[in-house]
């Protein structure tokens, strides 16, 4: 059985291959609401939850992993990490498929962009550029921007995932209702332009997110806007990382026999 770590647009499109290949697939996602877009197919088993690197151990044994496909969000180092360790501890071939993040520097070369290598710097930079700020980096890093923007008084909307987890930990950290917008990504142009038009937003804060995350329509309405942009750099990734999924079926069809 293959295991496929992930609910990206990427990890769809893998799963649907490996459907058409036959293959067997344990899907696993941090939120159980990701089960709404995972191909509905006897091949496929899906589970929700947030894995340590003991927990993927244990599942890899106890399903008969042979293979996991790492497919998880560019910024979600944690469980890149886990993933890659347990993998390695327990003998079974790890390979991390990560969104292109070819035409990125085209696109920020457009409108009114200001770069951040971390999110400390990211708050900081926002702060000081607008008086209204959305914050479409979720809910992980909430807590930085939140002080930032507490100590500078500037108001805040922050877009997260739906489930309670997110919205709970961003009224802890003093979110209003009215503050915390819920959807799940990626979101087009006219998403973006007529939310933020409405908010009277004149800073947006975003990820490096590549062309799969809805990255071009932010830049784009924002540039539309007139609304400047901070966009977070990605992380630094493992060099072996492979950007499409036909390189990920082709060592899959190597590794394991249709079925498996």
């Amino acid at each position: 059985m293959i295991l496929v770590l992930g609910g990206t647009t990427e990890a769809k499109q893998l799963l649907e291959r490996l459907i058409e290949e036959n293959r067997h697939v344990l899907v696993s996602t941090a939120y159980k609401f990701a089960a709404d877009y995972i191909p509905k197919n006897p091949l496929v088993k899906h589970i929700s939850g947030r894995l340590d690197c003991e927990g993927l151990q244990v599942l890899i044994k106890d399903e008969g992993i042979k293979v996991v496909a790492d497919v998880t969000h560019p910024y979600a180092i944690e469980i890149s990490k886990n993933a890659k360790e347990a993998c390695e501890k327990t003998g079974v071939k790890y390979i991390r498929l990560e969104r292109d993040p070819s035409q990125i520097d085209d696109l920020v070369n457009e409108g009114d962009i200001y770069h951040a290598v971390s999110y400390e710097e990211a708050a900081e930079k926002a702060c000081k550029l607008g008086e209204v700020i959305f914050l479409a980096t979720g809910s992980n890093n909430a807590a930085i921007f939140k002080s930032e923007a507490d100590i500078a008084g500037r108001k805040t909307y922050i877009r997260v995932l739906p489930d309670g987890g997110s919205v709970e930990k961003c009224t802890e950290l003093g979110f209003t209702e009215d503050e915390i917008i819920t959807g799940i990504g990626p979101f087009s142009y006219e998403d973006n332009y007529k939310l933020w038009k409405r908010l009277g937003i004149d800073v947006v804060v975003t990820k490096e997110s590549g062309i799969a995350g809805g990255f071009a329509e932010k830049l784009h309405a924002a540039k539309d806007l007139g609304i400047k942009a901070v966009v977070v750099r990605r992380p630094v990734g493992d060099p072996e990382v492979l950007r499409s999924v036909n390189e990920v079926v082709g060592i899959m069809q190597q590794l394991a026999t249709p079925g498996v």
